[in-house]
């Protein structure tokens, strides 16, 4: 499912860059009788049953012949006068969830996926890619959409493959052909599903339901697969040294590793169900990414996970029978693996763009159109990975940037040749995690809020901002707060706090201090027993153990009490990657230090031996800007901006070490625990005051209602009319 995708995209972003950091790798429609001969690994009694009960081969009423076909390196499609035309790809991957679900709910509803596809098709987009089969109402939306469409939007049909069985067996053909008739069967139940035919049991996690709406008209291929780690490939690999070759109907195989003899039984299994069923064929990819190439990267520091093996897709070829063709299918990101910041034959230009080289020898490599079935940019507040060249990042990315930056990829793959791309994703999916955070999360409470911290959460061209409506844009004014957001009024200074399912907010009123002339500090108490009483020689009523400075537009930050940072705990402690800082065992120190977050550990290139040390990401640094998306000063990465007499802020959860907002679950006191766990609370404390502060500094009490299904409202971000000209301007 959707869910467990995510959780294996996390763990490739935390394999190339934190495996030091000692965070764990977390790790259905019997086959036909014929795929079952080829596939040993099958029981025979499960295909034969399969086929006896198989209908008899019947098209759908509405079949109108072949959609789609590959022809050399152009992929055609079927236009209104049955004519093949070569179609540029321009579309998005759709996720299954939505706040408040996980992906193996399916929570979207049929008038979502209306809505979306209206949205979609008016960004000049002509595809869409799904990665798993889906509810009904997802085929029932897209036929609606489509039978009254201008243009219509063709469908990418995904496929998954179970990753509990992967992790358990590390071998494709291992678990006595468990894993195979799992994927076989989600590979029936596909085909079945885009004609409009079949009745498949609602399993947990997966979609189930009667399917009526035959959408087989806009199929134009299957991407069954998911990304492969590289121990998955290898131990298949080094478990069959026999597999070498594979001859059926319509695939065979040639010099091909016992991987590839799997993915190409696969695929004889999927092209012969379709023909025998309902008696057409279309083109088929097997997904695929940096990681498992065929190309060699002299320079990628992680030599042993991404450049150990490939998955070579030349390997597998179409038979006369098989008509409709192959093609390759990557997800290629800017930033991920390092090959993309440090291989000198992609960072060799004027100006570099490793993207651009590295999309030019991929291509050149194929015989069969290449498409970029992924790629994209988070607009998280926080960061996990970097490109070193172009900045081109895995997260702190501003929408319009965002914008700027899915355009010059989506060029840069019409321009290197390649058959299209599809922009990850076309929603923001609050359930995602990130290697950098996810501990600091409560897992089993992810989508019901939205930590922006995590980049993983927000690559959508849609956003779904939290609150029925904002509960306040950060612009310097006062219209949105009364006088009952108040928690405390003294040194002249007033400070209320509102909430949402992202952010605490602050309003902070001056008086007669000017913003940006001298320090105002912002203390919270968060945890019982720690934190400090004083902050710079000032006491304080409280233990603060977080301390927001607001010294002007370019030098305000969170800062934490060093005995509450789990950064240091994670990195320090744990994993004894860093220098413990002073104060970092010592309750009440008085002191506060910055708060990061970890993007890579300190590495050595192969080709040069040049160190690249250990990097991190100023997360508590302060962005002095407007949030509000109608002014045309917005910037979505603001924190804080100032007004007359008034200075608002938004702050995410979890920089105050929150867990989960909606059960007011925040992390404990590790230095007691030895762990990074979690324990409830009813309030937060907070104060306000300025550098100038006489006597002990009191502190306001502010509490919120627990909750459980988020609330949110959609928002198309900065980046959409961006894309909506790009894909225009392509045709």
């Amino acid at each position: 499912m959707q869910k467990e995708r995510s959780r294996y995209r996390s763990n490739r972003l935390m394999l190339s860059t934190i495996l030091f950091c000692g965070i764990l790798l977390f790790s259905a429609c019997a086959p036909r009788a014929d795929a079952a001969a080829s596939s040993p690994a099958l029981a025979p009694d499960t295909a034969a049953s399969a086929q006896a009960a198989e209908p008899t081969p019947v098209p759908t009423p509405s079949y109108r012949g072949p959609v789609s076909r590959v022809d050399g390196k152009r992929f055609l499609v079927r236009n209104s006068d049955g004519i093949f035309e070569p179609l540029f790809i321009k579309g998005v991957d759709i996720g299954a969830a939505k706040p408040g679900y996980w992906p193996g709910e399916f929570g979207i509803t049929q008038d979502d996926y209306l809505r979306w596809f209206q949205l979609i098709g008016a960004m000049n987009a002509n595809t869409i890619r799904v990665y798993v089969s889906q509810m009904p109402a997802f085929y029932n939306a897209l036929l609606a959409y489509n039978e009254s469409a201008k243009q219509p939007l063709y469908l990418l049909q995904g496929v998954y493959m179970n990753e509990e069985m992967i992790a358990s067996q590390m071998d494709a053909y291992g678990g006595g052909g468990a894993l195979i008739q799992s994927f076989y069967r989600d590979l029936k139940n596909a085909v079945d599903i885009v004609h409009g035919n079949a009745v498949i049991e609602k399993l947990p996690g997966n979609a189930g339901g009667t399917y009526t709406s035959d959408v087989s008209n806009y199929v134009i291929g299957y991407l069954p697969g998911i990304e492969f780690s590289a121990d998955f490939v290898l131990g298949t690999n080094e478990k069959n040294p026999d597999k070498t070759s594979f001859s059926g109907t319509y695939v065979e195989t040639e010099n091909a590793s016992p991987f590839e003899v799997f993915l190409a039984e696969s695929q004889e299994y999927l092209i012969g169900y379709e023909v025998e069923r309902y008696g057409v064929q279309r083109p088929v990819a097997v997904t695929n990414w940096v990681t498992t190439d065929p190309l060699t990267h002299s320079n990628e520091p992680y030599q042993d996970m991404e450049d150990a093996v490939s998955i070579d897709v030349e390997h597998m070829k179409a038979t006369p029978a098989y008509t409709a063709g192959f093609f390759a299918s990557y997800h290629v990101y800017p930033y991920y693996p390092d090959l993309m910041s440090y291989e000198p034959k992609y960072i060799g230009g004027e100006p570099p763009n490793p993207y651009r080289a590295y999309l030019t020898e991929l291509n050149a490599y194929h015989t069969m159109p290449v498409l970029i079935s992924e790629f994209g940019i988070p607009t998280s507040r926080g960061k996990t990975h970097e490109n070193a060249v172009t900045g081109f990042n895995q997260g702190h990315v501003e929408e319009t940037a965002q914008g700027e930056m899915l355009v010059s990829m989506m060029n840069d793959i019409l321009d290197t040749g390649c058959m299209g791309g599809l922009i990850f994703s076309w929603q923001d999916e609050w359930f995602k995690r990130t290697w950098n955070t996810t501990e600091q999360e409560d897992v089993e409470r992810r989508p019901y809020w939205f930590s922006v911290e995590s980049p993983e959460k927000t690559f959508g061209l849609l956003s779904f901002d939290p609150g029925e409506t904002t509960a306040v844009r950060i612009d310097g004014k006062a219209e949105e707060w009364s006088k009952s957001d108040v928690i405390t009024d003294s040194n002249g200074m007033r400070l209320s706090v509102k909430s949402d399912e992202a952010y605490l907010y602050f309003l902070v009123d001056t008086g007669s201090l000017s913003f940006g002339t001298d320090p105002i500090y912002i203390a919270a108490d968060t945890i019982a027993n720690q934190g400090n009483f004083t902050c710079e020689g000032i006491p304080l009523a409280n233990a603060a153990d977080f301390l927001i400075v607001l010294n002007g537009e370019a030098n305000s930050s969170m800062l934490v009490d060093p005995y509450y940072d789990v950064f240091q705990f994670q990195y320090s402690v744990q994993n004894k990657m860093l220098e413990p800082l002073e104060h970092q065992s010592e309750k009440n120190s008085g002191d506060f230090t910055e708060i990061y977050a970890a993007m890579s550990r300190g590495i050595v290139l192969p080709e040069t031996g040049e160190v690249i040390p250990f990097s991190k990401f100023d997360a508590g640094r302060l962005t002095y800007g407007i949030s509000d998306p109608n002014s045309a000063n917005y910037n979505s990465l603001a924190d804080f901006y100032a007004g007359s007499g008034v200075v608002e802020l938004r702050i995410p959860w979890l920089l105050f070490n929150v867990r989960d907002p909606g059960t007011k679950n925040i992390i404990a006191d590790w230095n007691a625990t030895g762990t990074i766990s979690g324990q409830n609370v009813e309030s937060f404390s907070f104060a306000v005051f300025p550098s100038t502060a006489a006597g002990t500094v009191p502190f306001g009490t502010y509490s919120w209602e627990s909750w459980d299904l988020p609330t949110y409202h959609e928002r198309l971000k900065k980046s959409y009319p961006m894309i909506q000209q790009c894909f225009a301007e392509i045709g």
